[in-house]
């Protein structure tokens, strides 16, 4: 990954200020392509959404210790 970021450094370097803003548009947005795959991901794994319903649920009947990890309940 390292060579990358250097290619990718060098690269960004030897271009005009004009073509670096277009190339920062272009990184940003496939960073947003990234992240929406992933979210588009999740929204269709059908065991997450269990647990996501099942948090939410709890949290309406007010049963912190069905959707709080026992980690952030004690501190951990």
């Amino acid at each position: 990954m390292e060579n990358n970021l250097e290619k990718a450094t060098g690269i960004l370097q030897k271009l005009s200020v004009e073509s670096l803003k277009t190339a920062i548009s272009l990184l940003e947005l496939l960073a947003l392509k990234e992240e929406l795959d992933a979210m588009e991901e999740i929204r269709n794994d059908d065991e997450v959404n269990r647990q996501i319903n099942e948090a939410r649920q709890a949290r309406l009947q007010g049963k912190e210790d069905e959707y709080i990890p026992w980690e952030m309940r004690h501190n951990v």
